[in-house]
């Protein structure tokens, strides 16, 4: 039998309940051993003080759930915004990540605010070499997730970031975040395979609305045969992140008239778990 990848899923727990005690019971009864941390009790996890970390590392431990990234707002600013306050935010994001043992950080590349564009590319580039040395010195690494209205929401920009950086900046790849935008996801896992650290799973149809993985257009399916072969052998992380019904911190995440969906499910927690035996049953 030919080797393939070995997938390991992780999960937006904070899409099934805000309560961080209720994201672990779900993601035991469901059997997902990971937590991409987002939502904790409510506010981000950026805002906890070092005793509630403590607490979040403690919970981890007696649940047996271990963290696969920290899901952290970096990049979702203006590239004409307060850039040093930011810094001191991520800054106290790698504090966290140190106290629960976890070095990888999803990021973003910006919002345009007021600049042309030749100049929104550079201070792009010029923040995130600021923030990879930052890493760098403290041992993260920082991925780099392709989302609506940021520098990096195109397959194109996506490549253009990651080649630029030569691998010292990783992906974490949303196929349904591009057909979320109504952009073709299909040149995305080719052009940028070689710097993938992880991948979001969610899909949207043609018109961009939200659905279950598998039925709508950005060609989940087709991407985890190909990780499948091109992985053999290795641990490949997959984080549900459905978005199939509004949840508490989805504000704060996108504009609320972005999202549609076609579907309805009688609580978060059924349809969290449509999602992730959708995509259990695409990995066979």
């Amino acid at each position: 039998m030919q080797e393939k990848a070995i997938f390991r899923f992780s999960a937006f727990a904070d899409e099934i309940t805000p309560d961080f005690d209720g994201q672990l019971a779900a993601l035991k009864e469901l059997g997902i051993p990971l937590l991409e941390l987002r939502g904790v009790d409510g506010k981000s996890f950026t805002q906890l003080t070092d005793e509630e970390v403590d607490a979040v590392k403690q919970k981890l431990q007696n649940a047996g759930i271990g963290l696969s990234a920290l899901g952290s707002p970096i990049g979702k600013i203006d590239a004409d915004g307060d850039f040093e306050a930011h810094l001191r935010l991520f800054d106290r994001i790698m504090d966290i990540g140190e106290k629960l043992d976890c070095r990888r950080i999803r990021m973003f590349s910006f919002y345009r605010g007021s600049l042309d564009e030749a100049a929104f590319e550079q201070k792009v580039y010029e923040w995130i070499e600021k923030l990879l040395v930052k890493a760098e010195e403290r041992g993260f690494v920082l991925c780099h997730e392709n989302e609506k209205d940021i520098y990096g929401d195109s397959p194109a920009h996506e490549h253009a970031l990651l080649s630029h950086f030569g691998g010292r900046l990783k992906a974490v790849l949303d196929l349904g975040n591009f057909a979320f935008c109504r952009m073709d996801p299909s040149p995305a896992y080719p052009s940028m395979k070689d710097y993938i650290e992880y991948f979001h799973i969610k899909d949207a149809d043609e018109d961009g609305t939200i659905v279950p993985p598998g039925k709508g257009v950005a060609g989940l399916e087709n991407m985890l045969r190909q990780i499948a072969a091109d992985r053999a052998g290795k641990e490949v992380i997959l984080t549900m992140e459905p978005h199939l019904m509004m949840f508490t911190g989805l504000s704060s995440l996108s504009k609320l008239d972005d999202i549609r969906h076609k579907y309805t499910f009688e609580s978060p927690f059924e349809a969290f778990r449509v999602a992730y035996e959708a995509v259990q049953n695409m990995i066979g």
